[in-house]
Order: C-alpha cells, then sequence, then structure tokens
C-alpha cells in the first residue's frame, strides 16, 4: 500500500516539477524570440565584411581563463579552439578577400535553454587569399550563442558548405 502511494506521488511531483520547468522554458523563449542573437549575428556580419577585428572580438565570448576559452571555430578544412586562435585565423584571413552576404529570410534561431541558442543562416561567402583571385560559396552557418552578464555571445562557429 505504501509501495503503491510513494510511487503515485513521486510520479505526480515529476509531472510537476516537469510541467514547470516548461512552463518557465516556454516563457523564456516566447519572450526572447532569438531577435538578440539574430541582431548580433548582424553585428559580427558587420564587424567581419568591415575586417574589424575589434568588433569581431566583441561578439564572442570571454573567459576568465584565455587557457580555457568557450569559443571555438570548426569548419571541414580547419578547426581554431580557443578565441586567441579564432582571433588569429580572422586577422589573416582578413589581409584577402572576405565577405558574407547572409539570407537572414532564411535564418533560425532555436532556443535551447534560457542561457543557450543555436542560429542557422545561409550565407554566401567571398573568400580569397591575399593576391588570389576571390570565389563566392553558400555556406550554412551555425552558431551558438550564450547569455552572458555582457548579452549574448557566440561560442561556436560551425559553417557547413552548401554543395
Amino acid at each position: 500500500m505504501i509501495g503503491k502511494f510513494f510511487i503515485r506521488h513521486l510520479f505526480g511531483m515529476l509531472v510537476a516539477a516537469a510541467a514547470i520547468n516548461t512552463a518557465v522554458y516556454a516563457q523564456d523563449k516566447s519572450s526572447d524570440d532569438g531577435e538578440p542573437v539574430r541582431a548580433l549575428f548582424l553585428t559580427q556580419v558587420d564587424a567581419e565584411n568591415a575586417h574589424d577585428i575589434a568588433k569581431l572580438n566583441s561578439v564572442l565570448a570571454d573567459s576568465p581563463d584565455a587557457e580555457v576559452s568557450p569559443v571555438s571555430f570548426v569548419a571541414r578544412a580547419y578547426q581554431f579552439w580557443g578565441k586567441k586562435e579564432v582571433m588569429k585565423h580572422f586577422d589573416e584571413t582578413f589581409k584577402g578577400t572576405w565577405h558574407l552576404e547572409p539570407d537572414m529570410t532564411r535564418s533560425r534561431v532555436v532556443m535551447l535553454n534560457a542561457v543557450t541558442a543555436q542560429i542557422y543562416v545561409p550565407t554566401k561567402v567571398t573568400l580569397g587569399a591575399p593576391g588570389k583571385d576571390a570565389a563566392t560559396a553558400t555556406y550554412l552557418i551555425n552558431q551558438f550563442a550564450v547569455r552572458t552578464s555582457q548579452g549574448w555571445r557566440f561560442t561556436a562557429i560551425l559553417p557547413v558548405p552548401a554543395q
């Protein structure tokens, strides 16, 4: 008798906790709607198109310890781990041709929880090494953002070639 009561009571508490968690998440999700993450992405695009390394640095998450930076940039051809390495990569890349044209009409923001979001944006990327011809290709850019005391900041950049 006590066993059945305990199981029913425990099950009821779990259902109630799940309902409260879902309600809190749904409330947060609807109040945020992903617009701050889209705005941050557009700030990043502006920084990259202007080859503005300081502005680009401002959209990426900081860490009190540079050795354990949460920032990464992983593409098919390379991987950069840590904000310092990612910024070094962009500093070199900006010496050549680098231009982004995101299709924001197809962008999607998925709120993973109250402090983490994923943004997906098909983007035409024109790139070329210094003194070389540039080429344009479409990438399906996926990035992850975290809510920090300074607002939303990106931690991971994952461009996937569309072809």
